[in-house]
């Protein structure tokens, strides 16, 4: 093995509430197969802190001390050349991990120079970048890899990040890009992108059209959303040619066009599930943990756990069967507290199954099938299960949102691709248990 460690400065931007900026928060470091994240003894030690994930939180604050200088903890290190699953959740996935290494000129599979290739783009208030070359090994990551028994002898060469690359969560192809006027261009200069631009695919030339009118029917029922609009090809300045005339531009709710950032979360993270294990261990379980925590934590818990179950609805009747772990978020407006995050990537997968065989969207189709057979005994089983008081009042208030959607959704459904609208008008009519109410 090596005898040269890597490794990457770890900040956060901080609100103007904290003092601007961004802080130093760690580092990130990688030895041989061995990967850590090591946190800065002032970061620990600060009650106050800047809250990097619900999963590096304890029940009090010395539990939180504890995690975060744990020697061991799973959270922080790992010896199979894998990050820890929190920073596992910040890499891209398919076509745009491929595309980030590719820039990098690295492996698909070497997660440390993937997240080092994007390092000044990252989601939520991150970014990493290597220390000025010279510079000695930092005691923090240098005094952990000594106890554990690893010769640490000199500092490994990291390149900085790659002009305009990001990391986007997710499979569909994406690209950051800023606004000037109206254009897009992922061409940044090295600044971080405040807009992600979604492009459909061959297999589903119809996924920008689909995915905006799942927006729209979001907003008609009075749901927070990520602002969306579909745009020209002409519009984009893109590094690549695409076969595609519409494209879907997302403003972020994390970078914002001034250049400040909001940190976030994908509950993936904040649960502390692996990328592959983003459907979670299913409705039964992971849907009464995320109300439990928007219940407990958020400083506007009315708001933030019926926003929740609205949404839940909503997915139900519109046959977004994608609604995974990775597609819910927290966010943090003030750094500390956690709230729930604007609607993104919400589409109607279900529009997709006609004629489709058995084992593609194997997954959706099975969970399409339990989201059908959810009767309002079950909503309300599930919110008693997170803990809510007056679970008979919340399954009222649900039902409302069935009765506002079947009323409101048909007329936008009007400009929505025909299999998507044939696939939630089915549903709006009786398809799913809940529309029989």
């Amino acid at each position: 093995m090596s005898t040269s460690i890597r490794y990457l400065r770890l900040y956060m931007h901080q609100p103007v509430a904290m003092g601007g900026g961004r802080r130093a928060v760690g580092y990130l470091s990688q030895y041989g197969d061995v990967l850590r994240v090591s946190f800065e003894a002032d970061y620990i030690a600060d009650a106050q802190r800047p809250t990097l994930s619900l999963s590096y939180l304890g029940g009090s604050e010395a539990d939180t001390r504890a995690i975060l200088s744990s020697a061991r903890d799973a959270r922080l290190v790992r010896t199979d050349g894998r990050w820890p699953v929190y920073f596992q959740n910040l890499l891209p996935e398919g076509h745009n991990r491929e595309r980030l290494a590719a820039e990098r000129g690295c492996s698909p599979d070497d997660e440390f120079e993937l997240l080092a290739a994007a390092g000044h783009d990252l989601m939520g208030a991150l970014e990493v970048e290597p220390v000025p070359q010279g510079e000695a090994i930092p005691d923090v990551v240098r005094h952990w890899h000594t106890t554990q028994g690893l010769d640490v002898l000199e500092p490994g060469f990291v390149e900085f990040p790659v002009a305009d690359a990001a990391s986007l969560p997710g499979i569909v192809t994406k690209f950051s890009a800023v606004q000037d006027g109206r254009r897009y261009t992922v061409h940044r200069k090295g600044a971080a992108g405040s807009v992600i631009l979604k492009l459909p695919s061959t297999a589903h030339p119809d996924l920008v059209a689909n995915e905006y009118s799942c927006y729209r029917l979001c907003q008609a029922l009075g749901l927070t959303t990520a602002d969306a609009q579909v745009i020209t090809r002409a519009q984009a300045d893109l590094p690549e040619h695409v076969p595609f005339d519409e494209i879907l531009a997302v403003q972020r709710f994390d970078h914002l066009p001034d250049g400040s950032r909001v940190h976030m979360e994908e509950f993936n993270q904040a649960l502390g599930y692996a990328p592959r294990h983003k459907y979670g261990k299913g409705l039964q379980q992971d849907w009464p943990t995320m109300l439990r925590v928007l219940d407990r934590l958020s400083p506007e818990p009315v708001a933030d756990t019926r926003e929740f179950l609205a949404r839940t609805i909503a997915a139900i009747l519109m046959g977004n069967t994608d609604a995974h772990l990775k597609n819910w978020a927290l966010i943090y407006p003030d750094a500390r507290q956690s709230r729930l995050a604007p609607v993104y990537d919400c589409v109607c997968v279900a529009a997709f199954f006609p004629g489709s065989p058995p084992q593609q969207y194997a997954v959706n189709k099975a969970i399409d099938a339990s989201m059908r057979a959810l009767s309002w005994d079950d909503v309300e089983a599930l919110v008693k299960a997170a803990g809510l008081l007056r679970a008979s009042r919340h399954v009222a208030l649900l039902k409302d949102v069935v009765r506002r959607a079947q009323a409101q959704w048909p007329a936008l459904l009007a400009d929505a691709p025909a299999s998507m609208r044939e696939a939630v008008e089915e549903r709006l009519r009786g398809g799913v248990k809940l529309a029989m109410a």
